[in-house]
C-alpha cells in the first residue's frame, strides 16, 4: 500500500521563520518597502537552490530576505504562511518556529513578536495548527549581544516564547562563547537547543553541560563519537534532523543523497526528527523531507511517525498539551 506522506502526521521543531518566506511574498514585501530585489530576481529565481551548498552564500540570502520583512504585519503574514502553506497542509499539527530577530534589522524585538503572533493565532483559528517561538540568537554577533537579546526575551516574557536556539555558521561562533546568555536563559525557566552542524563532534557536550540544552538541531556528528552517541541515547537527548537541506549543505550526506548521518543516528538508537528547515529556500516540504527518506532509507510509515512521536516527546509542551497531541499521532500508527 503507498503511503499518503502528505497526511502522515507531524511535528516540526527545525523550521526557522525567515527561511520559510514563499519567495512571492519576498517580492510583495521588497516592493512594499521599496527594497530592489538583489541582481534583478524575481520570484521565480530568487533561490538558487544549487548556490546554498556555500552556507556563507545561503546565509546572504537569507539576510537579504530578513530585510523586507519589518512591520508587524508583514511578520504576521510570513508567520500566518509558514504554519498553513509550509505547515498545516503538509499534515503539521505543531510547530516551533525559530525566529531570529538579529536576522531582521528594520524591526525591533516587540515589533517582531506582535506581528508573530498574531500570524500564529490567526493559522490556529483557521487550520488548527499548533505552535511557540524559539528566540534565536545569530552566533556570528557578540556574546554581548546574545545576552542582551535572552534580556528583551526575559522582559517581554510570553506564554508563545517557549526558548532560545543558537545559529547561523557555526565555525564562525563557537557555542561556549554563548554561556552567559544561555545561564540567564536557563535561570529563567527557558528551554535551551542550537544548531551543531559540522562539529567538530565535543560541542554537542559543550551544548549539554555548558550551555544546558535538552536538543541538539542537526547534530549528525553525534555518531563520530560512539562515547556520545552513548551518552546521548542515554539521556534521551532529542537530534532535529533536516534531511534535504543537510544533505544540499553536505552536513548528513556529503552531498550524495543517501543520508547515511540521519540512517547512523536511527541505528544507534538516538532520538532523531524529521523537519524541513528552510523549506522554500531549499526547494523542499514537511511532505517531501517524509517522502526523500524512505525512498533512500526505505523507512515506512511506522518509522516516519516514530520521527514524530520523538518531536513529541521532544517538544516544549506541558504534560498535558503533549498527551493531546500524543494522542493525535497514535492512530495513524499500525496495529502491533
Amino acid at each position: 500500500m503507498s503511503i499518503r506522506f502528505r497526511e502522515l502526521p507531524k511535528v516540526s521543531l527545525h523550521c526557522h521563520l525567515t527561511g520559510s518566506v514563499l519567495p512571492e511574498t519576498v517580492a510583495a514585501l521588497a516592493r512594499k518597502h521599496g527594497v530592489p530585489m538583489p541582481g534583478g530576481r524575481t520570484a521565480q529565481d530568487l533561490y538558487d537552490i544549487d548556490s546554498h551548498v556555500d552556507l556563507d552564500e545561503f546565509l546572504r540570502v537569507y539576510d537579504m530576505v530578513g530585510q523586507v520583512v519589518r512591520d508587524a504585519d508583514d511578520f504576521r503574514r510570513i508567520a500566518y504562511e509558514s504554519l498553513t502553506e509550509l505547515g498545516s497542509k503538509h499534515g503539521v499539527l505543531y510547530r516551533e518556529i525559530f525566529v531570529s530577530p538579529p536576522a531582521h534589522p528594520g524591526a525591533g524585538y516587540r515589533v517582531l513578536l506582535d506581528g508573530v503572533r498574531a500570524g500564529m493565532r490567526e493559522a490556529e483559528q483557521d487550520t488548527g495548527i499548533g505552535s511557540r517561538i524559539i528566540v534565536a540568537i545569530n552566533r556570528e554577533d557578540t556574546p554581548a549581544a546574545a545576552v542582551e537579546l535572552v534580556r528583551q526575551v526575559i522582559e517581554y516574557r510570553c506564554d508563545e516564547v517557549v526558548g532560545i536556539g543558537l545559529d547561523y555558521a557555526e565555525v564562525h561562533g563557537p557555542p561556549e562563547l554563548f554561556h552567559e546568555a544561555y545561564r540567564l536563559a536557563g535561570k529563567a525557566g527557558l528551554n535551551r537547543t542550537a544548531h551543531s552542524e559540522s562539529g567538530p563532534t565535543p560541542n554537542i557536550e559543550i551544548l549539554l553541560d555548558v550551555l544546558g540544552c535538552t536538543r541538539v538541531d542537526h547534530g549528525y556528528h553525534v555518531v563520530d563519537s560512539p562515547r556520545i552517541t552513548d551518552r546521548c541515547r542515554a539521556e534521551g537527548i532529542v537530534f532535529t534532523c533536516t534531511p534535504v537541506s543537510s544533505d544540499i549543505g553536505r552536513y548528513s550526506g556529503s552531498g550524495n543523497g543517501k543520508h547515511e548521518k540521519i540512517a547512523a543516528m536511527v541505528e544507534a538508537g538516538l532520538r532523531v526528527t524529521i523537519d524541513s528547515d528552510d523549506p522554500p529556500m531549499f526547494g523542499t516540504n514537511p511532505t517531501n523531507d517524509f517522502e526523500v527518506l524512505h525512498r533512500t532509507l526505505g523507512y515506512d510509515t511506522d518509522q516516519l511517525l516514530a520521527f514524530t512521536l520523538n518531536a513529541v516527546e521532544g517538544c516544549w509542551l506541558d504534560d498535558s498539551d503533549k498527551s493531546a497531541l500524543r494522542a493525535r499521532v497514535l492512530p495513524h500508527l499500525a496495529p502491533a
